[in-house]
């Protein structure tokens, strides 16, 4: 039997274990990439920063702080 790290490659067990286990990766990268593209990490971030808790308030603050970042930046063309 072959090793891999501290695995061995070749029983039927290992490979159903590394593919779950590579399945898992792949979900929590498609998932935070999901996130990151809808804001919703950016918005956790925010409510670390001021120490806010999840609220209407708190998202309305976010998304007008957001705009206005938004709104500084300057465009191209």
């Amino acid at each position: 039997m072959k090793v891999s790290g501290n695995r061995e490659i070749g029983k039927s067990g290992d490979r159903k274990a590394l593919a779950l286990e590579t399945m898992n990766r792949v979900m929590q990268t498609i998932r935070t990439t999901l996130r990151e593209i809808f804001d919703d990490s950016a918005y956790e971030r925010f409510l670390l920063r001021t120490h806010a808790s999840r609220s209407v308030v708190s998202y309305r603050a976010f998304t007008r702080e957001r705009d206005a970042a938004m709104l500084k930046r300057p465009r191209c063309c």
